[in-house]
Order: structure tokens, then C-alpha cells, then sequence
């Protein structure tokens, strides 16, 4: 008698019910809304004003749990019992291969719980996922009568056996498909009472909010190649993080040239709705008048790098899906006084009132920063900020206001900083290598004390390969020796032989090389 009749709220609607008070209890299980739904700052307002949020995640640490009132340690995709459904309509069975860590439960299991202490013992007295899969079988089949396509209703009286031993298999499995249905529609019939296809005529509209003059720009957001979602996970592979390792906006020159915006200079986004601070990446692949921004970064990994942060709350009338590719935004030269990095040996929060973003490395804590407020005294500032006691200190300043600081314990780095009035060229191998493996005293420290690599030793630029660590300088080198094709760097440098994703990359640079062979 209680099952809903109606559809419920969508995703934007439901923060906004949220941000009203008309719901006052939100559970979010396996999703990061803070940073991935549109007018993401209004989402995180709703969530601080809420009076209950309680989060089913696997990370302990996201931009949505730092906001709950409960969290519950959910199971990972290798530690849980189920199934899974692709967009060809196979059902697999997905099988654990890792134990659940400490107290980590199934969801399955976490909303029984619940439910039978808030008194649905009855209804939510599952003991294991076959039979809740059992059940979801049979209401696909429940008054259908060939009216529905989905119609898993013949595996619904498998016991946890068979349940178990489930080969992959496409819906619908009913009396008519017992072994399933490769292709639907193939006997000319849809489901219709007539058999008859439903063609639906769309007029195509353009987006909502038009550039402006106060915001002349569009805005496209999307995925990089090495990061997920909301990196939750993905950030925190230090691999992964390699080639590109922190929020930038591509931008056409000729755009940059028009808001005197160089190469490598920080910008500063923002649309009606919100603001964001990003590299520039100047590329002739980005059309003009549109801007492109990754959408992973978070407040774990930098300071306001939220590009959802921008995009309006426009949906789709039928499905509810977000415009998240369009906003109309500005772009500014965002000025700094310098620019920093530092590496730490132990963990370190990042320092207030300046950009940052935190690199994941395995050997120390990495910030790349920049600060618009000028400091005179940058021994004092790391002082305040990072501690120096019981360091013994290497530094040097530089012409352009640099300065550069190793600190030392008993013979081991502690502590790499470099700072410069703009954006540092480092050696960031290097400097991360003597992490694990202090340099000798002469040439190899100054080498370190420059961010350089030690003498004799070949210096390494960015990540190209991810897989096998391959990067520019790497490739450059054996496309000079010969190299002329992808295939022939893969089988010299095994760069492009594994995932894949870096193959346009390769390309671009055998096109670069080829061309200034021409010229």
C-alpha cells in the first residue's frame, strides 16, 4: 500500500527540497554531489543546513562526508556480492574477491538494518543478495503480460545456488526466452498493444543562458584520461596524478591573447552561479569562444577547483538530466605575487588563504601554491605554516624572488621548497627520489637544492605513458633515434601498449617532431 505512484524528486530537485526544508533527511549512498551536481555550492549550503545527512560511502574523506551526520563504511566494488546490468542488457554476476575491511557491510545489508529498526522487519528480512534479487525478478514479470521489454521473471525461483553459478545472460528470461534474448524486435513487434514502434519528434533547442558580454564565454565540462569521477579514488594513485596534476582551463590563444592571459598562468573562472580558480592550457584543439574544464578536482585536492561549482541548475524537462556542458562564464587573469612548491616528508594540512593543490605522491606531501599577497621572509612563512624546528636548513635566494629551502634530519630530506615570482620548472622525479634515497653531499645536493636532476643523471619531464611511467623527454629522445610511429615507440618503450589512452598524445608529438623535420 505504500509503494510510490508518482515519480519522486530528481538529483537538482531533491538539493533543492533539501535547501527549502521540505526534506529534512537525506541518505546519499555511492555519490559525491558536493562536487559532481550542477550549482554545486548551493548543494553543499543545503547539506550544511540539513538537519540529518547520513553518507554510505567507501572513502572516509570526500567533499560530501566531511558534511554528515552519520557515515556508513560501505563495501567496495571488489568486496561485494551481486549483479550487474550493461547498456546491452547482460546480466552478469559480480563476484567478491577481497573480504569486507573492518566494519564494511553491503548496502543490501546496511538497509535492512534500518529498515527492521524502524519497524519493516517484515518486508526488509533479507539474509542474502540472491533473494533480493529473487524478488526483483518476479516484479519484473508482476502484471507485465508482455506490455514491458524488461522481463527477468524466469530466474526468479533461483535458490542461492544457482544464484551463485549464474552465467551472463541478456533480458528479457521469461517463458518466451528462457535462455534470454540476444536481439529485441527481431520478430518486427514492439511492446505495444498494436506492435507498433512510439517515434517521439524532438525540436532541438539551444541552451538556456546565452553568453553575454559579462560572461562572453561557454564552458565545457568533461573528463581527462587518468582521473574518475570525482577522484575520490583515482587521486590518490600517485601514477595517475603524474600527467596532469591540477585543474586547468584550455583556452584558444587567440582567446588568451584577448583576456592577456599567457600559457601556464593561473585564471580565475566564474559564471552567475559561482567561481573557480584553474591553469591555462593554451591549445588551437579548443574552438574559440569556449572553455574547457575537468571536472574531478575537489576541495580535497585543491582550493576552489569546482567547476560544478559554475554550471546553472538547468535540466532536461523529461529526464532530469543536468546541462553540465554549458555555462556561460568569464575568464580573468587571476595575479599571484609568487608561486611555490613544497614536498614533505610527513603530512601536512595546506597553508590558508592561498591556491593549492595537493599532488598525490608516494614519497611525501606535495603542494603546488601561489599566494596574491607578497612575503618578505619565506624562512618565517614555512616556519608558520609547515614547522622548521629541529631541520637543518640549505637554502638559497634567486634573482626574480626566488628562494629554495631543503631541510635535512639526521642526513635524510624532510622538507623540499621552491619559490618563484612564476610558475616553476622542476625536476619532480628527482627531487621526490631523494625522499627515498638522500643525495651525497656536493654537486648531487646543489642539483636538489635547484630542483634539478644530479649530474650525469637524465632529467624527466611530464608523464606521457602512465602505465609504465614513460614521459616527454623519453619519447622525444627515441623518436630523434628513429621512432616514427606509435608502434615502433611502443615497441621500444612499451608507451601506448597497454590502456591505450595515451596514443593521441604519441601522435601529437610524432606530428611535432615531423613537422619541424619539414621546416
Amino acid at each position: 500500500p505504500n509503494i510510490a505512484r508518482r515519480p519522486g524528486l530528481n538529483a537538482v530537485d531533491l538539493f533543492r527540497a533539501v535547501a527549502d526544508g521540505a526534506v529534512k533527511a537525506v541518505w546519499i549512498m555511492g555519490t559525491n554531489p558536493v562536487v559532481s551536481l550542477p550549482d554545486a555550492d548551493r548543494v553543499r549550503q543545503a547539506l550544511k543546513a540539513c538537519p540529518l545527512v547520513v553518507v554510505s560511502e567507501v572513502m572516509a574523506d570526500t567533499d560530501t562526508a566531511a558534511l554528515a551526520h552519520i557515515r556508513l563504511p560501505a563495501l567496495a566494488w571488489g568486496e561485494k556480492e551481486g549483479s550487474v546490468t550493461n547498456s546491452e542488457r547482460c546480466i552478469s554476476r559480480q563476484r567478491a574477491f577481497l573480504p569486507p575491511p573492518g566494519e564494511a557491510r553491503a548496502d543490501w545489508w546496511i538497509l535492512s538494518q534500518v529498515a527492521q529498526r524502524m519497524g519493516y522487519g517484515e518486508a526488509f528480512g533479507y539474509q542474502h543478495p540472491a533473494e533480493i534479487f529473487s524478488e526483483h525478478a518476479a516484479l519484473s514479470g508482476f502484471e507485465n503480460h508482455g506490455a514491458r521489454a524488461f522481463d527477468i521473471s524466469g530466474l526468479a525461483g533461483l535458490d542461492r545456488q544457482a544464484w551463485r553459478q549464474m552465467a551472463p545472460l541478456q533480458w528479457p528470461v521469461n517463458a518466451q526466452h528462457p535462455a534470454g534474448c540476444r536481439r529485441l524486435f527481431s520478430d518486427g513487434r514492439f511492446f505495444h498493444p498494436d506492435g507498433k514502434a512510439r517515434l517521439l519528434p524532438i525540436t532541438p533547442r539551444l541552451p538556456q543562458h546565452a553568453p553575454t558580454a559579462r560572461y562572453p564565454l561557454v564552458l565545457n565540462t568533461g573528463r581527462i584520461r587518468d582521473q574518475w569521477h570525482t577522484m575520490t579514488r583515482t587521486g590518490k594513485t600517485a601514477r595517475l596524478m603524474r600527467h596532469i596534476s591540477e585543474p586547468f582551463c584550455a583556452l584558444h590563444p587567440q582567446d588568451a591573447a584577448a583576456l592577456g592571459i599567457a600559457d601556464g598562468e593561473l585564471t580565475r573562472l566564474a559564471s552567475r552561479h559561482g567561481w573557480m580558480i584553474a591553469r591555462a592550457q593554451l591549445t588551437t584543439d579548443q574552438p574559440r569562444g569556449s572553455v574547457f574544464v575537468p571536472m574531478h578536482w575537489n576541495d580535497r585536492f585543491t582550493a576552489q577547483g569546482r567547476v560544478d561549482s559554475l554550471i546553472p541548475p538547468v535540466v532536461d524537462a523529461l529526464s532530469g538530466q543536468p546541462e553540465s556542458k554549458h555555462a556561460p562564464v568569464r575568464v580573468d587573469r587571476w595575479p599571484v605575487c609568487w608561486q611555490a612548491e613544497i614536498f614533505l616528508r610527513d603530512a601536512a594540512p595546506p597553508p590558508p588563504g592561498v591556491y593549492w593543490s595537493r599532488v598525490t605522491q608516494r614519497q611525501a606531501t606535495h603542494f603546488i601554491m601561489a599566494g596574491q599577497q607578497p612575503v618578505t621572509e619565506w624562512a618565517a612563512w614555512l616556519q608558520q605554516h609547515f614547522g622548521l624546528e629541529g631541520l637543518t636548513l640549505q637554502s638559497a635566494s634567486l634573482s626574480q624572488h626566488g628562494y629554495h629551502l631543503i631541510g635535512w634530519r639526521q642526513g635524510a630530506v624532510q622538507l623540499a621548497f621552491y619559490a618563484r615570482r612564476q610558475a616553476l620548472a622542476l625536476d619532480r622525479t628527482a627531487i621526490l627520489a631523494a625522499f627515498e634515497q638522500a643525495p651525497s653531499p656536493g654537486a648531487a645536493r646543489l642539483a636538489l637544492l635547484a630542483g634539478r636532476a644530479a649530474p650525469g643523471q637524465l632529467a624527466q619531464g611530464r608523464t606521457v605513458c602512465s602505465c609504465f611511467g614513460i614521459d616527454e623527454p623519453q619519447i622525444l629522445a627515441a623518436i630523434g633515434q628513429g621512432c616514427g610511429s606509435t608502434q615502433a615507440l611502443g615497441e621500444a618503450l612499451q608507451c601506448g601498449t597497454n590502456c591505450g589512452s595515451c596514443l593521441p598524445e604519441l601522435k601529437k608529438l610524432l606530428a611535432q617532431c615531423a613537422g619541424r623535420r619539414v621546416a
